[in-house]
């Protein structure tokens, strides 16, 4: 091969190498990884040309004046919360894929945009779909970030006016808000092999109480018989914000995702007034037949208990005043 034939070849070597270290990466994790998270990679790579629906909904006037309590489902775990004049954002997913791989379904119901400001953004763990170094970049940095126990060595330097790494019971204070990391079953990890090291670290649920009103948020759990009942003895939930899927459309759920019934045992538990249910919808959840059916579960299952009335809801891109 002369010097002119050997340039282009050496050109697509050159190209090819991040991609070859790339798939190198993806299959190390996915050998490391649960059957689940092996079947969203795969649906994710044939969805590659798919376009991505538009949110139900749009978030307009993100922050309310004279609210005492209000929420807004992003889409996925992200929620917004606003208690008084504080506002609070969950788990923010707001870019199109996760990881840059895993496309989301439906687009985020909020433009990041029109947030003036967040006073505190909680991250629950450190899975890519929860803890996404893009969308944090497109919030507000006035405010403090929250985050799990083993998370400070996976946090970049945003920019946030504050960072507290948090352990379960641990409670941080700021201009009356009290926000305590509380114990969910889940489990950690970012690049599949971390798992090892981090099987007791790295994921938490919160709760926020200010001005009289307390928000329970679960980030992403498998129900446990113990956990929960001892946060509602520990507080007076008004609303407890909890994932219902992808665990199995019957009994509980798996040990680390809670299946609707499971859900709505955690509501029991923690003994809040309202439930809204997330962690659906907006991604891959082991199954494409319905996207819907985890929500049309869990209400057939509350209505048959008598607690439809108490379950909020919401579409993509919806908000609601609860009080």
């Amino acid at each position: 091969m002369d010097r002119l034939t050997r340039i282009p070849h050496l050109l697509m070597m050159t190209l090819r190498l991040p991609v070859l270290a790339l798939l190198a990466s993806l299959m190390l994790m996915l050998s490391s990884c649960s059957s689940y998270v092996q079947r969203i990679v795969v649906r994710s790579i044939g969805r590659i040309g798919e376009p991505i629906d538009p949110a139900p909904k749009m978030i307009t006037t993100p922050i309310l004046e004279n609210t005492k309590l209000a929420v807004s489902w992003v889409g996925h775990a992200t929620v917004l919360i606003q208690i008084h004049e504080k506002v609070f954002i969950t788990d923010p997913l707001l870019t199109s894929a996760m990881g840059m791989l895993v496309k989301r379904y439906v687009e985020p119901g909020l433009n990041p945009a029109l947030l003036p400001r967040v006073d505190f953004t909680l991250i629950s763990h450190i899975h890519f779909d929860h803890f996404s170094y893009g969308s944090l970049d497109m919030l507000p940095k006035n405010g403090t970030l929250a985050i799990p126990l083993g998370a400070l060595r996976y946090t970049p330097d945003f920019g946030f006016k504050d960072i507290k790494e948090m352990k379960p019971w641990d409670m941080i204070e700021e201009e009356g808000v009290q926000i305590t990391a509380v114990p969910v079953q889940h489990f950690s990890g970012r690049y599949g092999l971390d798992n090892a090291w981090m099987t007791d670290l790295g994921y938490t649920g919160y709760v926020i109480e200010y001005r009289g009103y307390a928000v329970f948020f679960a980030g992403d759990t498998g129900y446990h018989p113990e956990l929960f009942k001892e946060i509602g003895r520990r507080f007076k939930i008004d609303l407890a914000i909890v994932p219902i899927a992808p665990g199995s459309s019957s009994g509980l759920g798996s040990r680390v995702h809670t299946s609707p019934l499971g859900a709505l045992e955690i509501f029991k538990d923690v003994g809040a007034r309202y439930m809204l249910p997330m962690h659906y919808r907006t991604m891959f959840y082991g199954s494409d037949s319905n996207p819907s059916e985890p929500i049309d579960h869990l209400r057939r299952a509350a209505a048959d208990q008598g607690l439809l009335e108490r379950i909020i809801g919401l579409e993509i891109g919806e908000q609601r005043i609860l009080f």
